[in-house]
C-alpha cells in the first residue's frame, strides 16, 4: 500500500478546484504551505500543510488529520474531504518539484468561485422591513450588521428576504437562503441548490465568521442569531451534518441553544453529545416553552447572552 508521505497533496490544486481563494504561502525551506486555519479561527496563516505528505499541524491548536483539515477547509463531510484527497494526489515529478524549495510564483492568488445571488435581489423595500418590525427586528441594524437584501415578485425566490452566507476561510458569499414575507408559501426559507453553490447550505454554519472568541451559541436559524447577536450561529435546521460539527468543534465552549419543541429538545442532546467528543465544555441550554431564542425581546436576548458569557 502506498503511503500518503509518498502521495503528498497538492494542496493548491484542491483548493483551485474547489474555488476557494486562497493565498498559500510556501515556508522558507519549502516543506510547508501556510494559510489561516479553520478550527481555531483568525487571519493569520497558522495552519500548515506539509509539501512532503501526512497530517497538517497548526502553531495555536495543535495537529489535525489530513482529512479533517480537508473538511473544515471546503465545509464538506469527512468522507467527501478524503475522496478529494485521493484525487489530488501529487505524482512522482511533482513531489521532485515541491521540494525544490520555496517558489513563490507557484502559488498565485486563486480565484473565488462566488456564489451568485438571485434573480431580482436587491435592496429591501418597504415590504420587506415591515415584515421585520412584524417580527421585532430592526431593519437597518439587520442590514448593516448581516447584509440582509430582497427580492421583488419575479423568481424561484420572489417576495423573500435573502440571508447571504459568507465564508468564514474566504470572506465571499458562498451560499444564500431566503425567508418568505407573505406566510402563504409552503416553503418559509428556500435555501440556495446546492448545484449553484460555492459551499452547500448544510455544510455551512451562518455566523461562524464573525465569531472571534471560544464561546460559540449554536441554534437552529438565521433569525435566532440576528435575536441572540454574536457568538450565536446557526446550522439551519436542528439536523446538524458532520461538516457542519467540524466547523463548530474549533470552539472550545460550546453551548446549544435549539427550539423548546419536541424534536428541538431531542436534536440540541444529539449534537451536544457529538460535539462532547472534542475538547473543550458544551452544555445544552433549554429555553421555557416550545418557542426559540427568536421569540425573546431584545433585552431577555442580551440578558441570556450575557449570562452564557460569564458562565
Amino acid at each position: 500500500m502506498t503511503s500518503l508521505r509518498k502521495t503528498p497533496l497538492d494542496l493548491e490544486w484542491l483548493l483551485t478546484d474547489a474555488g476557494i481563494q486562497a493565498d498559500l504561502l510556501p515556508s522558507t525551506n519549502g516543506m510547508w504551505q501556510n494559510l489561516p486555519c479553520p478550527f481555531c479561527g483568525g487571519s493569520k496563516r497558522h495552519l500548515g500543510c506539509p509539501t512532503n505528505g501526512g497530517n497538517f499541524f497548526c502553531f495555536r491548536c495543535g495537529s489535525h488529520p489530513e482529512g479533517e483539515a480537508v473538511a473544515a477547509l471546503l465545509g464538506v463531510s469527512l468522507t467527501e474531504a478524503r475522496r478529494l484527497c485521493r484525487e489530488h494526489r501529487a505524482s512522482e515529478g511533482h513531489r521532485k518539484d515541491l521540494s525544490a524549495g520555496p517558489r513563490a510564483a507557484r502559488v498565485p492568488r486563486i480565484s473565488t468561485l462566488e456564489t451568485r445571488l438571485p434573480y431580482g435581489t436587491g435592496p429591501m423595500a418597504d415590504r420587506h422591513r415591515t415584515y421585520l418590525r412584524s417580527r421585532n427586528f430592526n431593519p437597518d441594524q439587520l442590514k448593516r450588521d448581516w447584509g440582509l437584501l430582497g427580492t421583488g415578485n419575479l423568481g424561484p425566490f420572489a417576495h423573500r428576504i435573502i440571508i447571504p452566507i459568507v465564508s468564514h476561510i474566504t470572506n465571499t458569499l458562498c451560499c444564500y437562503q431566503g425567508r418568505d414575507i407573505t406566510n402563504k408559501s409552503s416553503m418559509r426559507y428556500k435555501s440556495c441548490p446546492d448545484a449553484l453553490a460555492a459551499v452547500p447550505i448544510k455544510n455551512c454554519v451562518y455566523g461562524i465568521d464573525k465569531v472571534e472568541g471560544d464561546l460559540v451559541v449554536v441554534t437552529e436559524g438565521a433569525a435566532k442569531v440576528w435575536r441572540l447577536g454574536t457568538p450565536a450561529v446557526c446550522t439551519f435546521g436542528a439536523t446538524v451534518t458532520d461538516a457542519q460539527v467540524l466547523l463548530l468543534r474549533r470552539f472550545r465552549r460550546r453551548v446549544v441553544l435549539f427550539d423548546g419543541d419536541d424534536t428541538g429538545r431531542a436534536q440540541a442532546q444529539m449534537l451536544a453529545a457529538r460535539l462532547s467528543l472534542f475538547p473543550g465544555v458544551t452544555e445544552v441550554v433549554e429555553l421555557p416553552g416550545p418557542g426559540g431564542p427568536d421569540d425573546l425581546t431584545d433585552l431577555e436576548a442580551r440578558e441570556l447572552m450575557a449570562e452564557l458569557a460569564e458562565r
